[in-house]
């Protein structure tokens, strides 16, 4: 996403701020070892961690800040102080707080004033509430730059995408696009993953320049995000070890079991949507597995089906879309039916039975694929 900054030039207080926490740490470093070189820092940086749970600990944070801010540089030379990784300047409990109030008060009281010169403050932050008077006093004093994420599904994808194929240029990497919707599985829109997976695949082909899906399913590790879509497509492909074998990988990093159900259900109503679309020709196929193209016709009789989902499903991605019609393309409708109702008795189960919700999902996933079925290939 672009970073928005609002001033230029050196000011005496900078705040980095965004869901990209990848961006904003890069971004605050960047400034930090602009302004006090890593040579000077011995002297002429204190950084305050602000990345705190509790009333007290924020409380102490944001007095040492003050604390840094009223004492001068060595030999009265640059200061730079860090408030870095705050937790604390958005809607939260420890934000209501009296004594928080109280403290982050006088901090704006010193911004507004002015900073002695040679002082600068860098602040560091996830979310800032933006109607804030720290914020506004923010603006006013220095320089404030967000990286925010978008909004829309579809927004976050393309940026992601947009910002992998940059990642493996910069490492003078070139991919194709059948590998980089791979890369992207595994990794989800998370910049950070997506950085040091882009790294992993560098070291892995060595002096080779030229990235194919293969490297990627042997080097890229699946994100948390990702591995219940790999659960997911091993139930649509019809694969019970590498079905159970991921669920019990979701379940040892904690995964909760419901969550976990959730996704199955609906992977199950997605291949549903798509088994019917291929059934009364709203839907047209073209080329040959794994990359298979959905295309939706247009009428007017599919825009009012589709009007009533939460989400459209022709924005699916088309490489997710082409995955969903090769997995619709193993069922028919009768038969996801029948699992549906299976996925509902476990759902239930959950509720009423006194039997572990774990072994629960194992016995749905066996029932599911555990017996010989004639897949419909049409």
């Amino acid at each position: 996403m672009a970073e928005k900054s609002k001033a230029k030039g050196d000011k005496p207080l900078y705040l980095v701020f965004g869901e990209d926490e990848y961006l904003v740490a890069g971004k605050a470093r960047e400034l930090v070892d602009k302004l006090c070189p890593p040579a000077d820092q011995g002297f002429g940086l204190e950084t305050i961690e602000a990345r705190v749970d509790t009333v007290a600990d924020a409380v102490t944070a944001i007095s040492r800040c003050i604390e840094a801010l009223q004492t001068l540089g060595f030999l009265g030379g640059r200061k730079v102080v860090w408030l870095r990784d705050v937790s604390f300047f958005e809607r939260t409990q420890v934000a209501e707080s009296e004594t928080f109030k109280g403290r982050v008060e006088d901090l704006v009281k010193l911004i507004k004033a002015g900073l002695s010169p040679g002082q600068i403050l860098v602040i560091s932050a996830l979310k800032v509430d933006k109607r804030s008077a720290f914020f506004k006093a923010c603006q006013a004093a220095g320089e404030v730059i967000e990286f925010a994420l978008p909004e829309k599904s579809y927004q976050l994808e393309r940026q992601a995408r947009e910002r992998a194929m940059a990642t493996f240029r910069e490492a003078g990497l070139s991919i194709r696009s059948d590998a980089l919707e791979e890369f992207l599985e595994r990794t989800g829109t998370d910049t950070r993953q997506i950085v040091q997976e882009v790294e992993k695949v560098a070291l892995y082909v060595g002096d080779r320049k030229d990235v194919t899906a293969k490297d990627v399913r042997a080097i890229v590790s699946s994100s948390r995000e990702a591995i219940a879509w790999d659960l997911a497509d091993a139930v649509g492909s019809r694969d019970l070890i590498a079905a159970l074998k991921t669920l019990r990988q979701l379940l040892f990093q904690g995964e909760n079991p419901m969550s976990i159900m959730y996704g199955l259900e609906s992977r199950v109503r997605d291949l549903m949507l798509f088994r019917e679309g291929m059934d009364r020709r709203w839907l047209r196929v073209s080329g040959e597995e794994p990359w298979l193209k959905a295309e939706w016709t247009k009428s007017p009789e599919v825009d009012a089906v589709m009007e009533t989902f939460a989400k459209d499903p022709r924005a699916v991605n088309p490489f997710r879309a082409g995955k969903l019609v090769a997995q619709a393309k193993n069922f028919s409708l009768k038969q996801l039916h029948q699992w549906q109702d299976l996925i509902v008795e476990t759902h239930e189960a959950f509720v009423s039975a006194s039997t572990p919700k774990e072994l629960l999902l194992e016995f749905l996933l066996i029932k599911l694929m555990g017996g010989k079925r004639a897949a419909v290939r049409t």
